[in-house]
Order: structure tokens, then C-alpha cells, then sequence
């Protein structure tokens, strides 16, 4: 074996050694909270900044497509797709990229998936999966998506994709996190009916609205102001017999998005609740606390926000959130506002999440 002088081989590993922190220092992140979002025959595909980042790619794969396709370069964080087959489902991913001496690429991100509804707004299932994407990242924050003057929409209310800041506030967040010392700290965080009608305006709109326009209201107005607007119909607490998927359900202090529920009577939820936005379990019918909605959320916060869930473990809601709420439910079908291709609203909790997340 041939011998090399000390100082040679010295040199040799200092020079890779600094190559690899060259290429340590040139690696991109993978953009988060990627969010697709099928509205009538548009696609907006959104996700949050990768830091030293030039541009991204964004790729495609249609239903029946083996493989994808790159449909956009862009330095922006969010694109919208138009012209788009109705009653299609689409998978996006995306990459960050960094132009240097040589074009570097960053890991895709989560694969997402959406559909355009064939004759409505959107669908059930595109309504779950927008308000499922800020779970685990977005801490509770009292005014947050109002405006200032309290009397609607705030930028975040009435935002295209995720804010990069909520995810930021929430990283530097622990266990004995108190939203009181954050009222109103606009851009922190979402409140329960900011939470709401976020998600609601990212099914319906494909770019940043105006001050105090959207969907964010006081959350005991909410239930009754859909049904207003057309969208469905309300019940009071008094008369709800069954919860189903998608039903936004509002008391005069709270507003939550029922996931589905189980055949205990329980209810698997979406919602900002202080800590912040999460998945939750009523008690079942009988107000038993260890139901089976209370243990798909732990199972599912624990497995998929597992940070969140070493410092926010609680996954239960009182009996209140069965009995003290208003219903509103959406119609669905032909000329709806959402549609429901997916039978979201006939199936159960945990048949809802497994789609959700994919999980087989």
C-alpha cells in the first residue's frame, strides 16, 4: 500500500471537510405546510418560505397520471392553476431551489392532494384537509385573525396558505405557554372563530382579501350566518340529533369544525383552543371520558405532532361541546357551495382520518 506524507493527507481532509461544510451551507430546507385547495376550476397551491431560497418548483400529478409533471417555476410562495378539470383530484409537491455556480435543489415537501368539485365551490374533504394543515404549528392567540378593530377579518383572516409566522411563534412555545400574555398579538396565531374562518375563506377565494371582508365573525354568529348566506341549514343545540363531517358548530364562547364522529356517540373536532390548534375527542354519549374520539386525537397528535404533543398532550373536550352548541351543516350536491364526492359525510371519525392522512 502506498504511504502518503503526514502533511499531505492533513491537507486532503481539511479539504473535504470544507467541502462538505460548503455543501452543508448550500442544502435547502423542504417547504412546510404546503396546502392545495381545488376552488370551481382553479387550483392554489400555497406553502410557507424556505430560507435561502431562490425560487421553487411546483409538480403535478392528475388522476390517472403515473407520474409528475413540473407545471410552474416561481419565486413567490403560492401559485394558482386555472382552466382546471372539474371533478379531478390533483397531487402537488414542491421544491425550493438556489441558483449559485449551480442550481441546488431542496427535498420536496409533503405530497398534498386536492379535487375541483364538478358543479360546487369546493368539497367536504378540501374543507377538513385546509383546516387539519395549521394542527400542531398555530398557538391559540386571542384576537388572532381579526382585525384590529375588532369587528372582522384581519390579514390573517382573509390569507391565502399558512402564515410562516405562526409556525415560528409556535416553535419557540413551551408546555407552560399562556395565551393571556399574547392578546391581540396579530400575526402570532389564530382564535377559535379566526381558526374557522380562515379555513373557510381558503376553500372559497384564491388570493388575499381586504381588511374585514372574509368569514371571520363572533363564533356565536357563525352556525347562523351560513346558513344565511345559503350555504346550508342551522339547528339550534336543542335540536341536533348527529353530527357529521364538516358541521361548524357555535356556542356564545366557541366555535369548532366536527372531523366525524364514532360509534360511542363521540366526536372527533378541529379547532384553535388554547394551547392552539389541534385535534380533539368529546366524552361519548354517555359523557364517558375515555371515548373513542378522544383516542383517535391523542393517537393521531402523538403519531403526526409529536413536539406538540410532548408539550400540549390534552385531547379531551367536556361534555359542553355535544350539548351547548349550534349546528350548521352544509348542503351538499348539485349547484352547492361544497360538495361531498368523498362521502365524507357518511363516514366515521376514524375512516375520515385514515383518509385524511393517508394512513392504510
Amino acid at each position: 500500500m502506498k504511504k502518503y506524507p503526514v502533511i499531505i493527507i492533513f491537507l486532503i481532509t481539511m479539504l473535504l471537510v470544507c467541502g462538505e461544510t460548503v455543501m452543508a451551507k448550500e442544502r435547502l430546507g423542504k417547504p412546510l405546510g404546503v396546502l392545495a385547495n381545488g376552488v370551481e376550476d382553479r387550483v392554489v397551491i400555497s406553502w410557507e418560505p424556505v430560507k435561502k431560497a431562490d425560487g421553487y418548483e411546483v409538480f403535478e400529478k392528475a388522476e390517472g397520471e403515473k407520474a409528475f409533471t413540473k407545471v410552474k417555476v416561481t419565486k413567490k410562495r403560492k401559485i394558482v392553476l386555472k382552466k382546471k378539470a372539474r371533478g379531478r383530484r390533483y397531487q402537488y409537491k414542491v421544491r425550493a431551489y438556489r441558483t449559485k455556480k449551480k442550481v441546488i435543489y431542496g427535498k420536496f415537501g409533503k405530497k398534498v392532494e386536492t379535487m375541483t368539485a364538478t358543479d360546487s365551490t369546493s368539497t367536504i374533504k378540501n374543507f377538513l384537509t385546509t383546516a387539519i394543515t395549521p394542527v400542531g404549528s398555530t398557538m391559540y392567540i386571542w384576537g388572532g385573525g381579526w382585525n384590529k378593530e375588532d369587528t372582522g377579518a384581519g390579514k390573517d383572516g382573509v390569507l391565502i396558505g399558512l402564515n410562516p409566522n405562526w409556525r415560528n411563534f409556535c416553535g419557540k412555545q413551551k408546555a407552560s405557554y399562556n395565551y393571556r400574555r399574547h392578546r391581540y398579538q396579530f400575526g402570532a396565531g389564530l382564535d377559535c372563530s379566526g381558526f374557522v374562518g380562515w379555513s373557510i375563506y381558503n376553500i372559497m377565494k384564491t388570493k388575499n382579501g381586504k381588511l374585514g371582508h372574509g368569514y371571520v365573525m363572533k363564533a356565536s354568529k357563525m352556525a347562523s350566518s351560513f346558513a344565511k348566506y345559503g350555504w346550508g341549514t342551522y339547528k339550534s343545540a336543542a335540536g341536533i340529533k348527529d353530527f357529521k363531517a364538516g358541521d361548524v358548530m357555535s356556542s356564545s364562547t366557541h366555535v369548532y369544525i366536527v372531523v366525524g364522529s364514532c360509534q360511542d356517540g363521540s366526536v372527533v373536532l378541529v379547532h384553535s383552543s388554547p394551547a392552539g390548534v389541534r385535534l380533539s375527542g368529546t366524552p361519548n354519549k354517555q359523557g364517558k371520558a375515555g371515548s373513542e374520539a378522544v383516542r383517535l386525537a391523542k393517537a393521531y397528535m402523538k403519531k403526526y405532532y409529536p413536539s406538540w404533543y410532548r408539550r400540549y398532550p390534552s385531547c379531551g373536550r367536556g361534555m359542553s361541546y355535544l350539548t351547548d352548541y349550534a349546528q350548521f351543516r352544509w348542503t351538499t350536491g348539485k349547484g352547492s357551495v361544497l360538495d361531498d364526492p368523498d362521502l365524507y359525510q357518511h363516514k366515521t371519525a376514524k375512516e375520515i382520518l385514515q383518509d385524511l392522512y393517508n394512513k392504510k
